[in-house]
């Protein structure tokens, strides 16, 4: 079951906010883990058990670890939980590969194929091993019943694709409690948002992306593959950055904060700053939990902290799949962020057109980058890459462009204008005066709930997609 489903809006979601309402304060948890439960349920039922047997460890394991006193003791539990948590995520998510990639170096055929992937499992392990390690690192304490614990690591509104809250902010806000309707009202328009960016823009885009990335190479333009790269960037954007707004509404709904995950990221004046700005709990996560714990920037010798970087960003790559795109994925932002802290770039540019041209390079790198994210294979990457700067003329590919500029005009037009904070501004502008302040809530709402209904005759047609981020 997906967010955009009509189940989920019209039937789930009714019958969630409902129950958990009419509960009393004690049984609220109870209810929204009975309900994640439910959530994941849905899906193919050949995973709940390895879902539910993940969490009642994870939460044993960490319930021990905070009562136990014995450091070797605490030592061997956290090892012993970490390697649990990563067992079914390497069985199901990289197998298949390792197996293949040891077939090409031996010689022989391994018949082990892909595992199907559970709902959620590259988040929910990550939001595992966090739980797990910020008990063993007295960073974090239990609360309440093990039943929280099991809610933090299940709570259905961020177990498809996150983002990576953690352990200590799964609480009531206290927003939330000096004012709920102001707060639910606020987590009702956030889900909206979310919802018309994955249906109105993704979705749409998406259409776009599949007929170039699947088009022959010998029917390519230099334009239809600068159409089809640049919207692929923009429909993983508001995909991604439109589930993280669901999630968040959602988690407000109920009354809970949820950390922010994107910050207008191709607004970024660099490829580092870029990573400040997009998927901002995953960089957080991998910063805390890995780069610091090896030694980080803090290490005495430079070569180990750029060590440290590399580590990292393989890791990054190869949480996002079993392919080698990932991972030269990963090794393309490992050197061009370390090229950026050897050289002090572009902080040392004091030129305004030399920032300018740093930032449309930075752009241009990661708009490179996604096509080898995006790309089955490393030879389709390159093989696309170079029809971006050197392909023969072919006035077919060139009219197809010019039609789908004129087909998808409105959607282009608007992914590109959401790029900018233009709302947040013009609502800070209005926030002046009262009236003014009054008129653009009334309209922003009004424009919002026009835009949901419209989403909503794409998903009744059954126009809309998975999240791409769901196979992550």
């Amino acid at each position: 079951m997906s967010l955009v489903s009509t189940h989920f809006l019209f039937l789930f979601l009714p019958c969630a906010l409902a129950v958990y309402y009419l509960a009393g304060k004690r049984l609220r948890e109870f209810v929204l883990l009975a309900f994640s439960i439910l959530f994941y349920y849905f899906e193919p039922k050949r995973f709940l058990l390895l879902f539910l047997c993940t969490v009642a460890f994870t939460v044993l394991v960490g319930r021990l670890l905070a009562r136990s006193k014995n450091e070797r003791s605490r030592k061997l539990l956290f090892l012993f939980g970490l390697a649990f948590q990563l067992l079914p995520l390497l069985c199901c998510k990289y197998s298949a590969f390792f197996l293949g990639e040891l077939g090409r170096l031996t010689g022989r055929a391994y018949t082990f194929g892909a595992l199907a992937l559970p709902l959620g499992i590259s988040f929910y392990t990550f939001k595992g091993i966090s739980y797990l390690a910020d008990l063993y690192g007295r960073r974090a304490v239990p609360e309440g019943s093990p039943l929280h614990d099991a809610l933090y690591l299940s709570f259905f509104p961020q177990l498809q694709c996150g983002p990576l809250s953690r352990y200590d902010a799964l609480r009531l806000s206290d927003r939330f409690e000096a004012g709920r309707f102001a707060f639910f009202s606020g987590g009702v328009r956030r889900f909206l948002v979310g919802f018309c960016k994955k249906v109105l823009l993704a979705d749409v885009l998406f259409n776009l992306v599949e007929e170039v990335f699947s088009a022959p190479f010998s029917s390519f333009s230099c334009s239809y593959a600068w159409l089809g790269s640049l919207c692929y960037s923009l429909q993983l954007y508001y995909d991604f950055s439109g589930y993280s707004d669901m999630a968040i509404g959602l988690t407000r709904m109920f009354g809970y904060d949820c950390c922010e995950n994107f910050d207008y990221p191709y607004l970024t004046d660099s490829v580092s700053h870029f990573w400040r700005r997009w998927h901002i709990s995953l960089s957080q996560w991998f910063r805390d939990y890995v780069y610091i714990p090896m030694g980080g920037s803090r290490s005495e010798s430079r070569s180990r902290v750029y060590f440290n970087l590399l580590t990292v960003w393989l890791l990054t790559g190869l949480w996002h799949g079993a392919n080698w795109t990932f991972l030269f994925w990963g090794l393309g932002y490992f050197v061009l962020i370390s090229f950026e802290r050897l050289t002090g770039l572009p902080g040392r540019l004091k030129r305004g057109w030399a920032r300018a041209a740093w930032r449309v390079g930075s752009l241009l790198f990661i708009n490179l980058q996604w096509i080898v994210f995006r790309s089955p294979s490393l030879s389709f990457a390159f093989s696309y890459i170079r029809r971006l700067f050197r392909c023969a003329a072919n006035p077919l590919a060139d009219s197809r462009v010019l039609f789908l500029l004129r087909e998808y005009r409105v959607f282009l037009i608007g992914a590109q204008l959401l790029c900018f904070p233009l709302g947040e501004r013009l609502r800070r502008l209005c926030a002046k005066d009262r009236r003014t302040q009054y008129a653009f809530e009334i309209v922003s709402a009004l424009v919002i709930a026009l835009l949901f209904l419209w989403a909503l005759s794409y998903v009744f047609a059954g126009q809309n997609n998975p999240f791409a981020y769901a196979n992550f």
